[in-house]
C-alpha cells in the first residue's frame, strides 16, 4: 500500500503548543494513509515522551542554525506521495478539506496546495494576518529545501491546489521572558548579515532582510531593502511570488511610517510597473483603495475600485492565471474577498464624487443573492444612504433597477415606491423584507408598516423579546418627540397580543421624551410616572413575585431598580415630603446615569419646592448637584452632546454661581 502523505513535524521543546499541534493531525493520521516525521532538536522528556504517543518515527537533530537541514533531515525519510510539514508552535483548526482531498483522489490532479497560515500578535488571538503558505507538494526525486532561515521546498510545481483551511500560529506573539532575550528577528538578522557578507546579493535575500527589520521594527532599514529587493527582482526578471511580495511589502512599510501620502505614491509606481502580475494587481489595489479611504481621495478611490473589477473579471475568465499566479502572502481568493469592501468603498467614493452613473454600476456588482456575506454590510449602506440623502431619489432609484430578490435590496425599492407614490408596491416589498427580515432592518419595517397600515402579525411572530428590545431602541431613535404620541397611538392596537413588546416600545420613547423632551413641570411628572409604571409592569410580567420583594436584588435590571425609587419618589412629592426625595434621587442616578437628564430635571423640580417650603436642605442638594455633575461629564466624554446639554440646562438652574459648569456649557454648545 502507498503512502498517501508524509507529514514532517520540527520540534523544540515547545510543550505547551504541541499537544494542541499533535492533536490537531488526528483526524489526518486516521482518515488518511499517512505517516507522521518527528524531526526533534530538543532536550526534554516530557517533550519526547508526548511526541511518542503519536509516532515512533522520531529522528533526534542538533540544532545548527540552519532550518533547511532541519527540514531535510525530516523530508530525507518521506516514503509519501506527497509532503506536508509544519512547526510545533501551530495547528490546523479544521483538515477536513485535506481529507477529502485525499480521499477523493482530488490530489492526482495536483503537484503542490497551499493553506492559511493565522499569524497572531497577542495571546488573546483578536489581532492577527494570514499568509498563504505552500508547506505541501508532491514528493519528488529532486524535492529538498533551500535557505537557512524562511527556508522553502523547491521545486514547487503548478498546478497548486490552494485550501481554504488554517492553522493558528502563535510563534510572533512574546512571553516577558522571551521580550528580555533575543527575538526571533534579531535571531535571524544576524545570520543573513553574515549571509550578505559571504554571497551574492539576491531579491530572496534583500526580501528576508526587510522582513526580519520589519519586525523589530526598523522601517527605515525594511524600507531599503525591499526597495533593493525589488531592483534585483527586475534585474534577475524574476516575476514571480517572491517579487510580488516585495511589490506589495514597499507601500505597507512605507504606510508602518505613518506616511500616507508616501506609500500611496509608492503603490501608484508599481500598480504602472509592466512586472506587476495581475494577482499582484489586484491585492495591490485593495491596499491603494484603503490609502484613498483614509487620505480622502475619492476620485482616485473610484478610479481604483473601477480597476480592480476589471482585473476580477479578467482572472474569472483565465482561472489558470489565477491559480498560477498565487504568491506567498497575497492570493486570487484573498483579493477576492475583499470585493464587497472595495464596492461599497466604492459607493461612498462616486457620491463625493458626484458620479451617480457610477453608483448603479457597483450596486450591481454587489454579490447581492449572497445574504450571509453582504448582511455584514447593511448598515455601512444605510450609513452611506443617509450621507447622501440630498441625492436620496437617484439612490433609491438605483437598488430600484437592481434584478435581486435580496431583502434589503427589497426595502430600498418599497422606499422608492413610496416616493413615487406607488402603494400596492410598497406592501409587496415590504412583505418579501418581512418574510426574511435581516437583522437591523426590523425598526425600519416597523414604521414603514405604521405609516402605512400594514399588518404587523406574521413579523411579530418571528421576533424574539431580545430582539424587540433593540428594535423599540432604534424606533425611539428615529421618531422626533413630537410625532411619538401619534406613532404609539398607531401602533398600540397591533401590539395588543404582545404585552412586553408594547410596554418596552412605550418606555423606549417616554425615555427619549424624558431626557430631551422640555416639559413643564406638571407634564414631566406625569411622564415619569407612566414611565415607572410600565417598567414595573413589564417586570411583573417577566419575574416572580419573591423576586420584586426584594428591588435591589442582582436579578433585577436596572432599569427596574431605577422605576421603584423614581415611583417612591413621586409619591413622597405627593405628600410633601420633598427633603426625603433627595437621597433617593441620589441612589437611581447612580443605578441608571443614562437617565441623568431626567434626575436633573426632578432635582430642579424639588430645589423649586423647597425653596418655597423654605426648608433647610442645601448641603444636601449640593451633594446631589455634584452628583449630576459627573454623570454630565460622562455625557460629554461619550460625545452625548443632545443629552449632555439637557442635563446643562436643569443643572445650570440648581447650580447657577457654578463657573465649572458654565464653562462645560460653551464645550458642550460648540460640539452642537
Amino acid at each position: 500500500m502507498k503512502i498517501q502523505l508524509s507529514i514532517s513535524l520540527l520540534v523544540s521543546d515547545r510543550v505547551e503548543t504541541l499537544g494542541r499541534c499533535l492533536a490537531s493531525l488526528k483526524p489526518l493520521l486516521r482518515e488518511t494513509d499517512s505517516e507522521l516525521i518527528i524531526v526533534y532538536t530538543g532536550t526534554s522528556e516530557e517533550t519526547l515522551a508526548l511526541a511518542r504517543e503519536y509516532t515512533s518515527h522520531i529522528i533526534p537533530f542538533t540544532w545548527c542554525k540552519d532550518f533547511s537541514k532541519a527540514r531535510n533531515a525530516g523530508l530525507k525519510e518521506a516514503k509519501g506521495e506527497w509532503f506536508l510539514y509544519l512547526d510545533d508552535d501551530e495547528w490546523f483548526e479544521d483538515t477536513e478539506e485535506i481529507i477529502r482531498f485525499f480521499k477523493s483522489g482530488e490530489y492526482r490532479r495536483y503537484q503542490s496546495a497551499t493553506y492559511i497560515q493565522r499569524n497572531y500578535f497577542d495571546w488573546s488571538g483578536r489581532t492577527y494576518a494570514d499568509a498563504y503558505v505552500g508547506r505541501m507538494c508532491r514528493l519528488l526525486k529532486d524535492t529538498r529545501f533551500v535557505y537557512p532561515i524562511h527556508e522553502n521546498l523547491r521545486p514547487f510545481p503548478a498546478p497548486c491546489k490552494e485550501f481554504d483551511v488554517f492553522v493558528h500560529h502563535y510563534g510572533y506573539v512574546r512571553t516577558n521572558k522571551e521580550k528580555e532575550q533575543d527575538s526571533k528577528s534579531e535571531r535571524n538578522l544576524s545570520l543573513l548579515l553574515e549571509r550578505l557578507k559571504s554571497e551574492k546579493a539576491t531579491a530572496h535575500l534583500y526580501a528576508q532582510l526587510a522582513q526580519e527589520y520589519a519586525g523589530i521594527p526598523k522601517y527605515d532599514e525594511a524600507i531599503r531593502y525591499c526597495r533593493e529587493g525589488l531592483r534585483l527582482a527586475r534585474k534577475e526578471d524574476r516575476r514571480d511570488s517572491l517579487e510580488m511580495w516585495l511589490q506589495l511589502e514597499l507601500p505597507h512599510l512605507i504606510l508602518c511610517t505613518g506616511d500616507w501620502k508616501a506609500a500611496l505614491e509608492a503603490g501608484d509606481e508599481i500598480l504602472a510597473s509592466p512586472y506587476l502580475a495581475e494577482v499582484g494587481e489586484a491585492n495591490l489595489l485593495v491596499k491603494l483603495v484603503d490609502f484613498c479611504w483614509n487620505l480622502k481621495e475619492y476620485k482616485k478611490g473610484l478610479k481604483y475600485v473601477q480597476r480592480y473589477r476589471k482585473v476580477l473579471e479578467y482572472l474569472w475568465k483565465h482561472p489558470e492565471k489565477a491559480l498560477a499566479q498565487n504568491g506567498i502572502t497575497a492570493s486570487f481568493s484573498g483579493a477576492e474577498k475583499m470585493a464587497a469592501e472595495l464596492y461599497v468603498k466604492g459607493l461612498f467614493f462616486a457620491a463625493e464624487s458626484g458620479d451617480f452613473d457610477t453608483v448603479n454600476q457597483i450596486l450591481g456588482w454587489l454579490s447581492w443573492e449572497d445574504t450571509v456575506q453582504m448582511s455584514v454590510w447593511y448598515e455601512n449602506l444605510e450609513e452611506w444612504k443617509h450621507k447622501y440623502s440630498a441625492q436620496k431619489e437617484v439612490i433609491l432609484k438605483s437598488y430600484n433597477q437592481l434584478d435581486s430578490d435580496n431583502a434589503y435590496v427589497a426595502l430600498q425599492k418599497a422606499y422608492y415606491a413610496e416616493e413615487k407614490g406607488k402603494t400596492s408596491d410598497v406592501e409587496k416589498f415590504w412583505e418579501r423584507c418581512a418574510v426574511n427580515c435581516p437583522e437591523g432592518l426590523l425598526a425600519q419595517l416597523i414604521e414603514m408598516a405604521v405609516r402605512n397600515g400594514f399588518t404587523l402579525k406574521f413579523l411579530l411572530e418571528k421576533v424574539s423579546l431580545e430582539e424587540w428590545k433593540l428594535c423599540a431602541s432604534a424606533l425611539a431613535e428615529k421618531i422626533e418627540v413630537s410625532d411619538m404620541d401619534e406613532f404609539y397611538h398607531k401602533i398600540s392596537l397591533a401590539l395588543s397580543d404582545y404585552v412586553l413588546f408594547a410596554e418596552c416600545l412605550r418606555q423606549n420613547l417616554l425615555e427619549k421624551q424624558l431626557v430631551q423632551g422640555f416639559l413643564e413641570p406638571d407634564r414631566f411628572l406625569e411622564l415619569m410616572e407612566e414611565y415607572c409604571g410600565s417598567v414595573i409592569r413589564s417586570a411583573r410580567l417577566i419575574y416572580r413575585d419573591e423576586i420584586l420583594s426584594d428591588p435591589d436584588s442582582y436579578l433585577l435590571p436596572m432599569q427596574y431598580k431605577f422605576a421603584v425609587r423614581i415611583a417612591d419618589i413621586a409619591n413622597r412629592i405627593k405628600k410633601g415630603e420633598f427633603a426625603e426625595c433627595i437621597p433617593l434621587l441620589s441612589e437611581a442616578l447612580h443605578i441608571c446615569p443614562k437617565m441623568s437628564a431626567a434626575v436633573s430635571r426632578m432635582t430642579n423640580f424639588l430645589n423649586e419646592r423647597l425653596k418655597t417650603a423654605r426648608q433647610p436642605v442645601s448641603e444636601e442638594f449640593a451633594a446631589l448637584g455634584a452628583q449630576v455633575k459627573q454623570a454630565l461629564y460622562g455625557l460629554v466624554e461619550g460625545g452625548q452632546w443632545m443629552e449632555a446639554y439637557g442635563v446643562l440646562n436643569q443643572l445650570i438652574t440648581l447650580l447657577p454661581d457654578d463657573t465649572e459648569i458654565l464653562k462645560l456649557k460653551q464645550e458642550i454648545v460648540r460640539n452642537l
